[in-house]
Formats: C-alpha cells, sequence, structure tokens
C-alpha cells in the first residue's frame, strides 16, 4: 500500500530522487533577481507598446442675450403696434388679451415673458359686442427652454399665470382664462429658434484657424450641444468637441531667420494691429462714453504690447499673434459682450453672438490641446473680423501710418494742426512779447492760428547754441502755453484745472526730452527718438498713436509733436487724472503723467504700492519737476541745465 503511494515510490534504476520542494524554491537573492527581471519586462513592455491616448473634450460658451431671444418671440407671437403682443384674439374682435412691453427674463431655471396685460371678452351681435367685460393686470408665462441635437432651442412645459395691479393672483373668466392658457402654451410650444446658422459660422472660422496637419478641421466634425443654462445674464450653451490626440512635434533646430521670414513675422504683427483697430471703430461707434474709454483703454495697452514684441524681435517656430489674442481676449470678450447686449439691431446682435463663440472656442482650445495647430493667420483674422462687418468693402486687417479720421472722431481727438477747442484770449487781445526784437514774429498782432505756426517754424530743425538757450527757452515756453490753452476746454471738466494742465504739459516736456525736439548726430539734425519708437519732444510713440496723428509731422515738427503730446495729456486728464483729485487738485496731474507714461491702465501708478522702484523714481522725478514748474522756478532746468546764480 505504501508503494502505491506515488509520493512513497522510489526512482527507477539509473533516476535520481528529486529535491524535496523546499530546495526548488529560490533563494533570498534570486528572488530579488527574478522580480527585478519582471519589472524590467513590464517597463520595456510599456514603452515599446503603442499608448492609446484619448481625445480631449473641449467645450465652450455660445451665448444667446435675452433681448436676442426677446425679439424672436414677439416676432413669432405676432407683435402689434407700440410693442404689444397680442396673445388672444376672437375672429369677431370681441375677445382680445394683450400683453404690452414684454420684458423676457431669467426665473429659477426657467425664461419668463413678463409684462402689463389687459383682457376684453364680449359677445358678437349684428357687428356689435354686448355684455364685454375687461380685465386689467399683469401677466407671467413661464417656461423651460431646450434645445434638440438640430440645433433648435424650444421651450418646454409652458405655465400661464395673471397676476392684478396689486401683484397677487388674479381670478378671470374660467373661459377667457382657459382659451388664452391654451393658445399661449400652444404657440410658445412651436417657437422654435435656429441656433443651426450661428453654429456653422462658428465652425467656418474655426476651420479657417486649422493647420493643414492640424487636428481641428478634424474635430469640427464632432461640434455638438452639450448642455443649455438658464443664467442671469443670458442663456448659455455649452458646446463641446473632441479633439483627437496630436502627435508629437520635433523640435525645430535653432537657426537664424531670413529677411523674407523676419518681413512676413513683422507683417503678422501688423495683421493683428489691424485686426484689433478695426474692432475698436466698429464697436466704438454705438458705443456709450464709458464703453468707449475702455476700448481707447485696450487698443493702447495691446499696441504699447505690440511695441514690446517688436522690441524683442522674432522668434523661430513662434506665432506673434497667438500669445497676444490669448492676453487680450478676455478684456475685449467682457466690452464686446457688453456692447453687443446693448444693440437693437437683431442681424448684429447674432454677429456678437458669432464672433464671441468663435473667440472663446480659439481660448478653450488653446487651453485644453496647445498641440492641435491653430494657426492665428492674417487671413483667420480677418475672417473673424468680418462676422462683425461682413458688409465692409476694404481689407479689415488694412495697416497704415496716416492719421484715421474715423478714429480721431470716435475718441475726440483734435489734430494739433486743427483750430484750438476754445479761443482763449478775449478778442481783441494781443499776444505778450515772447521773443527778443530781433526775433520779432512778422505780425505782433497776430491771431492764435498765426502765432502757433510761427511758433512751430521757428523751432524747425533747431538745436540751439549756447548763446540761443534763452530766446530757445522762451520761444518752447510759449508754444506749451499756447498748445495746453488749444487742447484745454473748461467747460469739459471745469476752469479749476486751467492752471494745473498747462503746469503739466511744460513738465511732461521737461520730463520727456528737456524741451528738446531734435538732436545732432553724425548724420546732421535729427528728431529725438528713443529705442521703442518713442519721437520729439513730448516723445509720442508712433506705434501706439498710429492712426491719431501724423508720424512724420511727429517727428520734424516740434509745434505738431507738443500739440500731439498735449491732446494725449487732456484726454488722459479728462478719462482718469479728474477722478484722483477729490484729495489734492495736484493727484490729477500725477495721474495723468502715470498713463501718459505707462498707459491708461496705469493712471493710479504714482501712488500704488505695487509699483516696481524703478517706475517709482521716474513718477517721484516727475512729481519734482511739477512742483518747480508751478512755483515758476524752473529757469533754464527745464533745458537740463543747472540753475544760474544770481549775480
Amino acid at each position: 500500500m505504501l508503494e502505491s503511494d506515488p509520493a512513497m515510490r522510489r526512482p527507477r534504476s539509473g533516476g535520481r530522487a528529486s529535491p524535496p520542494a523546499r530546495d526548488r524554491e529560490p533563494s533570498g537573492v534570486g528572488r530579488v533577481r527574478l522580480l527585478l527581471i519582471v519589472a524590467i519586462a513590464a517597463l520595456v513592455s510599456a514603452l515599446v507598446a503603442p499608448t492609446q491616448a484619448t481625445a480631449v473634450e473641449v467645450t465652450f460658451p455660445l451665448t444667446i442675450d435675452y433681448e436676442v431671444l426677446r425679439t424672436a418671440v414677439r416676432k413669432h407671437l405676432g407683435e402689434a403696434s407700440g410693442g404689444a403682443l397680442e396673445l388672444w384674439r376672437t375672429p369677431d374682435g370681441c375677445g382680445t388679451f394683450v400683453v404690452r412691453d414684454p420684458v423676457l427674463e431669467p426665473a429659477d431655471k426657467r425664461l419668463r415673458i413678463t409684462g402689463p396685460a389687459s383682457a376684453t371678452a364680449g359677445f358678437p351681435l349684428l357687428g356689435w359686442c354686448f355684455g364685454s367685460i375687461t380685465w386689467t393686470g399683469h401677466a407671467e408665462i413661464l417656461a423651460r427652454p431646450e434645445l434638440g441635437h438640430d440645433w433648435q432651442l424650444r421651450f418646454r412645459d409652458v405655465d400661464f399665470r395673471l397676476y392684478n395691479g396689486a401683484r397677487q393672483p388674479a381670478t378671470v373668466a374660467t373661459r377667457l382664462w382657459t382659451v388664452v392658457r391654451d393658445w399661449s402654451a400652444a404657440e410658445l410650444e412651436t417657437f422654435s429658434f435656429d441656433l443651426g446658422p450661428p453654429v456653422e459660422e462658428v465652425r467656418a472660422l474655426l476651420r479657417s484657424f486649422s493647420t493643414p496637419t492640424g487636428s481641428l478641421a478634424t474635430a469640427l466634425q464632432t461640434l455638438r450641444p452639450r448642455e443649455l443654462a438658464v443664467e442671469p445674464d443670458a442663456v448659455r450653451l455649452r458646446v463641446t468637441l473632441d479633439l483627437p490626440p496630436a502627435p508629437p512635434v520635433p523640435a525645430a533646430p535653432e537657426r537664424a531667420l531670413t529677411r523674407a521670414e523676419i518681413q512676413q513675422w513683422e507683417a503678422l504683427v501688423d495683421s493683428w494691429d489691424g485686426f484689433l483697430g478695426f474692432l475698436v471703430k466698429d464697436v466704438a461707434g454705438g458705443a456709450d462714453p464709458e464703453t468707449r474709454t475702455e476700448l481707447l483703454d485696450l487698443l493702447l495697452t495691446a499696441r504699447r504690447e505690440v511695441t514690446a514684441v517688436l522690441g524683442r524681435g522674432p522668434e523661430v517656430g513662434i506665432d506673434p499673434v497667438r500669445p497676444l489674442f490669448l492676453r487680450f481676449w478676455d478684456r475685449l470678450r467682457a466690452i464686446m459682450r457688453r456692447a453687443g447686449s446693448k444693440g437693437s439691431d437683431d442681424a448684429r446682435a447674432l454677429r456678437f453672438v458669432v464672433f464671441l463663440a468663435a473667440g472663446d472656442a480659439l481660448t478653450a482650445i488653446e487651453a485644453a490641446a496647445p498641440a492641435a495647430g491653430l494657426d492665428f493667420s492674417a487671413d483667420g483674422l480677418r475672417r473673424l473680423a468680418r462676422t462683425l462687418a461682413p458688409g465692409y468693402a476694404g481689407d479689415p486687417l488694412e495697416y497704415s501710418d496716416a492719421p484715421d479720421p474715423k478714429l480721431q472722431e470716435l475718441f475726440r481727438f483734435r489734430d494739433p494742426d486743427s483750430p484750438a477747442r476754445r479761443i482763449r484770449r478775449k478778442p481783441g487781445a494781443a499776444p505778450r512779447s515772447w521773443l527778443p526784437p530781433w526775433l520779432t514774429p512778422r505780425s505782433a498782432h497776430a491771431d492764435e492760428a498765426d502765432e502757433w505756426r510761427e511758433l512751430s517754424e521757428r523751432l524747425d530743425r533747431w538745436v540751439p547754441t549756447a548763446s540761443e538757450l534763452a530766446a530757445y527757452r522762451e520761444i518752447v515756453d510759449r508754444l506749451l502755453t499756447l498748445a495746453a490753452e488749444r487742447s484745454f476746454d473748461g467747460e469739459a471738466i471745469g476752469d479749476r484745472f486751467d492752471d494745473l494742465f498747462r503746469d503739466l504739459v511744460k513738465t511732461v516736456a521737461w520730463q520727456e526730452s528737456c524741451w528738446r525736439q531734435f538732436v545732432r548726430d553724425r548724420s546732421g539734425i535729427v528728431p529725438i527718438q528713443s529705442s521703442t519708437g518713442d519721437v520729439g519732444m513730448m516723445q509720442i510713440n508712433v506705434r501706439v498713436w498710429r492712426g491719431f496723428f501724423n508720424p512724420v509731422k511727429l517727428r520734424w515738427n516740434a509745434g505738431y509733436n507738443a500739440g500731439a503730446g498735449t491732446e494725449i495729456l487732456w484726454q488722459l486728464l479728462g478719462r482718469y487724472g479728474i477722478r484722483e483729485a477729490r484729495e489734492r487738485l495736484s493727484d490729477a496731474a500725477r495721474a495723468s503723467y502715470s498713463a501718459y507714461h505707462g498707459g491708461p491702465r496705469r493712471y493710479r501708478r504714482y501712488r500704488s504700492p505695487d509699483t516696481p522702484p524703478e517706475m517709482r523714481l521716474v513718477d517721484r522725478a516727475f512729481w519734482e519737476k511739477y512742483q518747480t514748474i508751478s512755483a515758476g522756478q524752473a529757469g533754464d532746468r527745464v533745458l537740463c541745465m543747472p540753475a544760474r546764480r544770481a549775480s
């Protein structure tokens, strides 16, 4: 019995007995080796095996303002004259129900159409209505918006309510109540707002930003509605698309750009500048003063950024427009969202919907999948700009250095050569003598325009010698005084800023150029110019102020440059400086210079604790100069010369 047990059998001749089970197990060192081999094999397998990357889901909003929906509902229900909705009318005219001036607004995840209402009901007899009853109160229709896969926005779960004049639930004749309720529900449930066309426009716009090798063109086929939300400011549709995984892009070797590539890069930066200028002019046309100020702020800030980009120069493989678009989109979107919601043109309101949705989609795609292959080309920007003005005959990205009359008019910038805003000198009063006898102008009683022209001509290419400094300083002093008088309008901001503005202009000219327009170099007499393109006595950046002033005159005409700088200071004083004059009047001057030097958004720089030390020194130097000018103690120091000692 024991031998029959396999465990007890002996081996056949010539064989060896198997070792005990414990002897077949690996030792501690062997076990570690085995685990290392398994781990290495798994790692190699993971590296060699192809990875199954998943698509990236990108969601962006498509926003429909309540005013757009309200207009669509009123058209569907048949708006009567005077802005009233006739919800019900019997064929004989004896029964009517009218809602006047209806408002569409959010109400707890639903939409509410509400307004003053009136009803009549009677019996027709021989063309007359007898036994008529009337009711006046308030009507309220609640409905839940719903969006199908066909991109049609519809109303569901319609609820009709009536209130009396005290906004308490009202009782109305049963027959009238039933008919009006059923009719309104039936009409509203047949309402649809087609979002298909704007979605298709967004799809086409995004396609124009896709590179030939990018994944965006494929992703656009997956565009679909995700959810619809009733929010306090609008109905917001979330639109989704799936971006397939982008293959890794090998790093391009570092190399120097060719001249043609540099020119192409600069042209692309110019296209962004043209794009933004076109949008600003388009939106500012129907905007209120506050929105126009925001648009001007945005334009100037963006152009300062462009100037910085151009100063750094191009980089191989880096799209200069992409970061600019992403940096300024949120500000641009907020302004355009508000401006679009205030318009009365339904077609234009829908164009804003498309424009904003396309911009939101671009920023969402860039944030979720930077390797998706977006190309912020001139053609893409051009098509995006035309969304707002499809009938525009010119090129919306046109770049020109010439003064733009529309830009000047929209933001009320006065050209320095144009007449003064307000004649300051009393009729018949002669200008004071500001020249020594040998430099007396040809007409001692010249009017304001003649005096301005003569002063500008006298300073033409004048780099004063030591013996001419006194005459030069007196002429520039008079020029700056006259420049301030030509731009200032006390009726607009108050006469209390009159002296402040004159001193501000003179101080800025001292701070920026030491009252100089020209210098001598190896080539001869040339305009003063900084490395960033700031030119002349008031150091005006030609790029930032493109379209507002003539760039040639800014360089070669001292009077024009002084007048342009004065006009800029006038605008900054009126928009920002006077906000800071609550505690001290002189703070208006400090704020205006901070905005002049650092951009409109920096008008509080002079008192901000976060101001960088180097900018704090700039503002402190301005403040010291301003106090010196106000006290009449500047003397020759405005020419950056030490004050003369009294003999």
